[in-house]
C-alpha cells in the first residue's frame, strides 16, 4: 500500500463573495452575453430553440456570433470547421435577449417568492429566544438518551406474540 504525503491544509477560495443584503438567496450572473454565458459557444437549451434533435455528443459545437461578444475568438483556437456556424449575429442576439427576458422573470419570481414569505411568516418564527434554545436542547437530549434498542425490541416481541 503507497502511502499518502502529507500536505499542508488549506482552506477553499470562494470564487465570488456572496452579496450582501436581504436578496443574497438570489444570483447574479457575472457573464455579459446570456447567449453563451461568455463561453464562446451557445448554450446547449438555446440550441435547442433553433435546433430541436440536437445533441452535444455528436454534433459541432455551436459558436456565439452575438454583437459585441467576443468570447468565442478569444477562448477557441480550433479550426472553425470544428464548430457549428450556422447562427447568424442576428439569431444569437434574439437568443440573447430570449435568455435576459427568461432571467428576468426568473428573479422576478425568486423576489416575489421571498416578499410573500415574509408576508405570510408567523410572528416571532425565526426569532429564538434564549428560553426557546434551552427547549430545543432539552428534547434534542431526551432523544439522544431514549433506549431506541429497547423499544425495538420490546416491539418485537409483540408482533411474535
Amino acid at each position: 500500500m503507497i502511502d499518502t504525503p502529507q500536505f499542508d491544509q488549506l482552506e477553499p477560495l470562494p470564487v465570488a463573495p456572496l452579496p450582501q443584503g436581504s436578496d443574497r438567496e438570489i444570483f447574479y450572473p457575472q457573464w455579459h452575453c446570456f447567449c453563451c454565458h461568455d463561453s464562446g459557444l451557445v448554450q446547449m437549451y438555446l440550441v435547442r430553440l433553433v435546433v430541436p434533435n440536437y445533441r452535444p455528443e455528436r454534433d459541432k459545437w455551436v459558436m456565439c456570433q452575438n454583437p459585441g461578444c467576443d468570447a468565442f475568438s478569444t477562448r477557441w483556437t480550433a479550426p472553425i470547421e470544428n464548430f457549428d456556424p450556422r447562427f447568424t449575429p442576428l439569431t444569437c442576439q434574439k437568443l440573447d435577449r430570449f435568455s435576459r427576458d427568461d432571467w428576468r422573470e426568473t428573479v422576478q419570481r425568486q423576489v416575489d417568492i421571498h416578499q410573500l414569505a415574509q408576508k405570510m411568516k408567523m410572528p416571532g418564527s425565526f426569532e429564538r429566544t434564549e428560553n426557546d434554545n434551552r427547549e430545543a436542547l432539552r428534547r434534542r437530549q431526551e432523544v439522544d438518551q431514549y433506549d431506541w434498542a429497547g423499544a425495538s425490541n420490546k416491539y418485537l416481541e409483540r408482533l411474535n406474540d
